[in-house]
């Protein structure tokens, strides 16, 4: 990510105290849709195998990436690509939106993980700022310890938190609790980038925030792996971004992890969540859509056997849904504009 494209992300000030970072803990769930991939397994070629979801053409991935790419991997959807899609959700007595989530089971716990993602469509920026979404994934190492990576639209931006000036702008968000020993920066600098503790549902984290200029449509390549070990055995977990739509790799940084940590569990999360400034009716959150490809470990060789779709609570305004395709799931949140 270079500096004017840093400088070209339409960075605004926030001046609004209370704004949702969306990092809640995993919630309670309702409307369930569980759905087998043995059928999808076969046709990737399932644990062991060397395909891996991703975009058609990309052979042998992209530098960093991890992941096989070829002839073999499943096409990434077209971008709005159409499909059918489930009812929406039940409508609560909140306003605001719905949290959409898929769950994973992969068969075994694995030493890496990554995930595809495009941003289907953006939010309408307005002044001020109404709405934001947090597109990310969430997973856990044996042990316990949670992680959490993705990229927001109107996400708040501090250089220096709790602060700092606070800007409304495109993010990149990797946490890990569980308190990792250290945490960091990689290809984007500070002030574009910074280190900070956090406490949130009662577990203390350590994150990295940076301005990010994604782009809706483009597809994303997120990979959480071991980068190096230092003398005494802890482990960096680094962070990576890869463009599949430019070739472009981000390192996003890297956080050091007690070797007791064990590796990452099976069951992981897709999740998209509302960045709140305010809701005042069901119409005011700004449509959001968003694909998400099956995770996959060990560098794309240890693929799920289920996926299923909740929303979360608690329940608000009915305009949340899935649409399924063959190894992805798009969540959508909003009307349709």
């Amino acid at each position: 990510m270079t500096r004017s494209a840093l400088r070209g992300a339409g960075l605004r000030f926030a001046f609004r105290g209370s704004a949702a970072l969306a990092c809640a803990a995993f919630g309670s769930v309702a409307c369930r849709d569980q759905v087998p991939l043995g059928s999808w397994l076969s046709e990737t070629g399932g644990e062991g195998g060397a395909a891996s979801a991703g975009v058609s053409g990309a052979s042998g991935g992209v530098a960093g990436d991890g992941g096989a790419g070829g002839e073999d991997a499943v096409t990434f959807p077209a971008c709005l690509e159409a499909g059918t899609p489930f009812s929406t959700n039940v409508a609560g007595d909140e306003l605001g939106s719905t949290e959409t989530s898929t769950d994973w089971t992969l068969p075994n716990p694995v030493e890496s993980i990554e995930w595809d993602l495009s941003v289907e469509r953006d939010v309408t920026e307005t002044e001020p700022p109404t709405s934001g979404y947090y597109y990310h994934h969430r997973f856990s190492f044996v042990r316990g310890a949670p992680g959490i990576f993705g990229i927001q639209s109107e996400g708040i931006y501090q250089s220096d938190p709790p602060g700092s000036e606070r800007e409304v702008t495109k993010m990149a968000v990797f946490w890990l609790g569980g308190a990792p020993l250290e945490a960091e920066l990689g290809d984007i600098a500070y002030p574009d980038a910074r280190v900070a503790p956090a406490t949130a549902n009662g577990v203390n984290w350590l994150t990295i925030h940076a301005r990010f200029a994604w782009e809706a449509c483009h597809v994303y390549r997120f990979r959480v792996a071991p980068e190096s070990t230092d003398d005494d055995g802890n482990i960096w977990y680094g962070a990576w971004i890869s463009d599949l739509t430019t070739g472009d790799v981000t390192f996003l940084g890297r956080m050091l992890v007690a070797p007791d940590a064990g590796l990452i569990s099976p069951g992981t999360t897709s999740r998209v969540s509302p960045i709140v400034f305010g809701a005042l009716s069901c119409s005011v959150p700004s449509p959001a859509s968003a694909m998400f490809a099956a995770p996959r470990g060990n560098g794309g060789t240890v693929l799920p056997s289920f996926q299923t779709n909740y929303f979360e609570s608690p329940a608000r305004c009915a305009t949340s849904r899935f649409t399924n395709f063959t190894g992805f799931v798009r969540h959508e949140i909003g009307e349709d504009p």
